[in-house]
């Protein structure tokens, strides 16, 4: 029998990273014990300046952690998944498997002013590190330098977490986070992301990379059909192109649109097939829309003032119940919004057609002809 070659940077520079399908979320440079990655415009690279992007000498001495840390040039799902539910995902599953479905909101007028869709995560939270079961929650923050783009952020109390409430619909690493909170030394950490971050927790500890997400008590994953691409959609479009200064803007969601709204109370609505240009490469590759590997899975699903909650595991059950015996949510039965219900079902099997994000062969097709097409169209609008 010939045993499969481990792989390497080397390898998933080649596979994942230059085929454009890295989805950016930070977890080879987390596990990286060499700290010769470094992640730039999303993209993690060599940091010392001489090597080739797809050579490592520390992966040729044997170091593959880097590779074994991808969602994306292989997961562990026969680990992942019966670790998260018990089982292994079956084909009519769409959004995964979960315990119980329900919706949820806020009691704090405060988060429900602040938070998106009913507050629903930041609530929960806020009670976990009130109550001391938490001592820190990985979330995406507003940048302090850069309007309206977030990054990972440790934050250590209710207050703090407050200051970051809200969806900013550009990409966060907020893995990359791990290395902050392990600075920290903190014992019990939550965990926001989106699809691909609530794997990339999973990944690590599936693989024996434990070191960064032992802390880790809880993941919290956000629904997610795509992000936006920073430059081009919140500097491209919104402010150059249709001259919204991005220092004006209060909220931005995504209810079928996208719904820009600004501090003189003005919604500015953008038709989502405007948007959807400005999506992330990388989000066309993710099959996963409902955050499968979370402890419990949240999204707005075109509702105002609700968050439906997909609870996956005993510790995403435990954590919600006793938040709900505390008083700080409201929750209601799911199947008093249908609606919503099928939009969650609509989106989880279309972004399952996905082309498949753990067939590098597939990818590299795909890449040809995309760019194939671009040439042909440059051709055709020459003069």
């Amino acid at each position: 029998m010939v045993q499969a070659e481990r792989k390497h940077w080397k390898h998933l520079y080649a596979e994942i990273v230059a085929t454009e399908i890295c989805c950016g979320c930070s977890a080879c440079i987390v596990a990286c014990p060499h700290k010769v990655l470094e992640l730039r415009d999303f993209d993690p690279l060599q940091n010392d300046g001489n090597s080739p992007f797809d050579n490592c000498v520390h992966g040729e001495e044997g170091c593959s952690l880097c590779a074994m840390a991808c969602l994306r040039l292989g997961p562990a799902l026969d680990v992942i998944e019966p670790a998260v539910w018990g089982a292994r995902r079956t084909d009519d599953q769409a959004e995964g498997a979960y315990r119980s479905k329900t919706l949820a909101r806020a009691t704090d007028p405060r988060i429900l002013a602040r938070g998106q869709d009913g507050g629903a995560v930041t609530a929960l939270l806020a009670w976990a590190l009130d109550q001391g079961e938490l001592d820190g929650a990985l979330v995406a923050a507003p940048s302090e330098q850069v309007p309206w783009l977030d990054e990972p952020k440790l934050v250590r109390s209710s207050e703090e977490l407050l200051a970051t409430a809200g969806s900013r619909y550009t990409y966060c690493s907020t893995p990359l986070g791990l290395k902050k909170a392990a600075e920290a030394k903190c014992k019990n950490v939550a965990l926001v992301g989106v699809s691909c971050e609530s794997t990339a927790v999973r990944q690590l500890a599936a693989e024996g990379i434990k070191r960064w997400v032992r802390p880790v008590k809880l993941v919290i994953g956000l629904m997610c059909c795509e992000t936006f691409d920073y430059d081009a959609f919140m500097i491209g479009k919104v402010e150059q192109e249709m001259g919204i200064p991005l220092h004006e803007i209060t909220k931005v969601n995504v209810k079928g649109k996208v719904i820009v709204t600004l501090k003189s109370g003005e919604d500015v609505v953008i038709p989502l097939k405007d948007a959807r240009p400005y999506a992330n490469e990388w989000c066309h590759h993710c099959p996963d829309f409902a955050a499968e590997h979370a402890d419990i899975s949240c999204g707005g699903l075109g509702m105002e003032g609700w968050t439906m909650i997909l609870v996956r595991s005993a510790t995403g059950e435990d954590f919600l119940n006793r938040a709900t015996a505390a008083g700080v949510l409201e929750l209601r039965p799911a199947e008093e919004e249908p609606g919503a219900l099928g939009v969650m079902d609509r989106l989880a099997r279309k972004q399952r057609e996905r082309i498949d994000p753990f067939d590098p062969h597939a990818n590299a097709r795909w890449v040809s002809e995309q760019a194939l097409a671009a040439a042909r169209a440059e051709a055709n609008s020459a003069p």
